[in-house]
């Protein structure tokens, strides 16, 4: 049997192979996008009335605002309200044990990046384009959780129409040693078991030319007891049992649907009760 030590995410991502869209933006990229962000016309909710740090008197990727600090983590570019449209999502983290901070959507207009709203429940570090209907692409990241989400990981959708934009959770991956913090008794607690994503690839399986999407996730099972939920900064678990569960989703066009095997791994290891 193996000892595992579970340990929380940071802030610099979720560790999962396979392709992904999302990018560390260049120096002086980052700058302009943290002055669109910063700019004081743009409604960002928390991040509004924002500015950036500076370190011995040059400007680094950090923004300082009145209730936060973030870091600019990933950027992700693609056509998202429009066709052929150059924006782009800008993802800023806090230095947590997970990213809890927030995604901006952003448009290219007249040579600068403008700001033009918050994308709500969405950490988009690990990403990938899909095709929609008028050319228009969906985003499809499997990142970090958002705030006030089991602390762990989710396989989440984005598609706007016009400028209304909506957030799909498609799957969540919560991490055991956090699991009661969010729901006491769950049913993962009981079972002592953890769904890991490890690998993930984007490729046709029902021949509509249009990829679809496989994650690879390890479904480990703990001995212990009721404590292994509830130590919350990391301990030793001992490994009683470990096995690949390969994960199938279709692109339906607007969304990610889960097969039926897949949905029955979901409903029994990722959902809670």
């Amino acid at each position: 049997m193996l000892m595992l030590t579970l340990l929380p995410m940071t802030s610099a991502g979720l560790a999962v192979s396979g392709p992904s869209e999302s990018r560390v933006p260049r120096a002086a990229e980052g700058d302009a996008i943290i002055r669109a962000v910063c700019d004081p016309r743009a409604a960002l909710g928390r991040l509004k009335g924002c500015k950036q740090v500076s370190y011995g008197g040059r400007p680094i990727p950090e923004i300082l605002g009145p209730q936060t600090r973030l870091t600019l983590s990933t950027v992700f570019p693609g056509s998202f309200t429009a066709a052929n449209r150059q924006e782009l999502l800008a993802t800023f983290c806090t230095e947590t044990e997970s990213c809890s901070g927030e995604t901006v959507l952003l448009r290219h207009t007249r040579g600068q990046w403008q700001a033009i709203g918050l994308v709500p429940g969405l950490i988009a570090t690990n990403c990938l384009t899909y095709p929609r209907p008028g050319g228009t692409q969906a985003v499809v990241c499997l990142s970090e959780s958002a705030r006030n989400e089991p602390i762990g990981s989710a396989l989440k959708t984005a598609s706007w129409t016009g400028a209304r934009v909506k957030v799909e959770t498609v799957a969540l991956f919560p991490l055991l040693a956090f699991r009661d913090f969010f729901n006491p008794g769950s049913a993962q607690c009981a079972g002592r078991w953890q769904l890991d994503p490890f690998s993930w690839d984007d490729r046709d399986r029902n021949a509509d030319r249009v990829p679809d999407l496989t994650i690879l996730a390890a479904r480990t099972t703990y001995q212990g007891g009721p404590d292994l939920c509830r130590a919350g900064q990391g301990f030793n678990a001992q490994a009683s049992g470990s096995v690949r569960n390969d994960l199938t989703f279709v692109w339906t066009g607007e969304t990610l649907r889960p097969t039926g095997n897949t949905t029955a791994i979901l409903d029994r290891y990722a959902k809670g009760r």
